[in-house]
């Protein structure tokens, strides 16, 4: 006895929600698996980046009779000497500002101290028209008062990060090694678990074109970043900023983070340059001169080197980005375009996610648009 048509409609839509259901369950799944374990997950997923980064160039020396491991020691030093480099500079400005950082906020308030005064006068104002408007009960009313952190605390509880971030540093960086050394073999045994040549051969393909991608984005970042950051050190030193060139090294740490980075930047270059001059006007042209290399940067200098393969959605970059710091902090920020990118060569070689490739990519006119439009 068959099922009628109208059934069987119906018991196929069920299960498609049922399907649904399942998949919407998992997803979240992984994603809370992902953030219970991120002390795990965070330095393996860095490690993996970094072996991306690293391995054509292990590759190069490996044809010309380097081993792996030796190749991998020798990056992985450099790597841990120019983060030792970078902390040594950094560390006595950084100090000096938080030693110096109720002073600093002092300084701060002062030359805002008029706005300060219109703005307790527009709250002293906003208070009694909420009296007058409320009505007498006779109860007395019980006053809250809500203490808030100061600036100095606040800088305070940041000192803590760079030991979480140190411990952190070292597993992805030991991770990173064995990575490395290991040669091909991580991609051998990818291979051989795969039932199917077509799908070895499609595996292979991600593999090479996400080890290409990831490793020209990074290498070429690091040089787009340290171009960036000798400019700005050079209009910084000619405004008269203390110690120019140390931001110029804080300024190349915080622009691998998109966006999140260069609004920290200017903010904190904002800050310095009231506390360090006199006329808030020419201070003004710090983080001015700061935001004006970085928009020259980012629209002009980064697609102009990176190139069109490189340029995606600047809407998917941000929830990237907001999706990776929530999960993961700051690390995460640092790695959601690489992660974007790795995701992009997923949909680019799976048919069934070509939808969401297309979606991850920058709008750019085809060849024949110009010509409709003008007819």
């Amino acid at each position: 006895m068959s099922v009628p048509l109208q059934g069987r409609d119906i018991t196929d839509h069920r299960v498609n929600q049922i399907r649904i259901a399942i998949q919407t369950l998992l997803f979240l799944a992984i994603i809370g698996a992902m953030y219970w374990a991120r002390d795990f997950l965070l330095p393996v997923t860095l490690a993996f980046f970094i072996a991306l980064t690293l391995r054509p160039a292990v590759r190069y020396l490996q044809k010309r009779h380097v081993p792996p491991w030796v190749a991998a020691t020798l990056f992985v030093s450099l790597i841990v000497g120019a983060v030792f480099l970078c902390g040594y500079f950094l560390q006595a400005p950084i100090s000096t500002w938080i030693d110096q950082a109720p002073q600093l906020q002092q300084k701060f308030s002062h030359k805002f101290s008029d706005l300060a005064d219109v703005l307790k006068r527009f709250s002293k104002l906003t208070d009694q028209i909420q009296e007058a408007a409320a009505p007498d009960s006779g109860v007395p009313v019980q006053e809250v008062v809500v203490k808030q952190h100061s600036f100095p605390s606040l800088l305070v509880s940041l000192t803590g990060y760079p030991i979480q971030f140190g411990v952190t540093l070292a597993a992805t960086l030991v991770i990173a090694v064995f990575l490395l050394a290991s040669g091909d073999l991580f991609y051998e045994k990818l291979v051989r678990t795969l039932p199917t040549l077509t799908s070895r051969k499609k595996a292979l393909h991600i593999v090479y074109d996400t080890e290409t991608e990831v490793s020209t984005y990074v290498l070429t970042l690091c040089a787009v970043n340290a171009s960036l950051a000798l400019l700005i050190a050079i209009t910084f030193q000619f405004l008269g900023m203390p110690s120019p060139y140390l931001w110029g090294l804080l300024i190349f740490v915080v622009n691998f983070v998109p966006y999140i980075g260069t609004m920290a930047g200017v903010l904190a270059a904002t800050f310095m340059a009231i506390v360090t001059f006199d006329s808030v006007g020419y201070a003004l042209l710090v983080p001015l001169s700061y935001a004006a290399w970085s928009l020259l940067e980012s629209e002009i200098m980064r697609p102009l080197i990176l190139g069109r393969r490189f340029q995606m959605n600047a809407v998917a970059i941000l929830l990237s980005i907001a999706f990776w710091s929530w999960l993961w902090g700051i690390p995460g920020a640092a790695i959601a375009v690489p992660a974007l990118i790795t995701v992009k060569i997923f949909c680019d070689h799976i048919e069934g996610l070509g939808g969401l490739g297309e979606f991850l990519s920058s709008r750019h006119p085809q060849i024949g648009d110009e010509s409709s439009t003008d007819s």
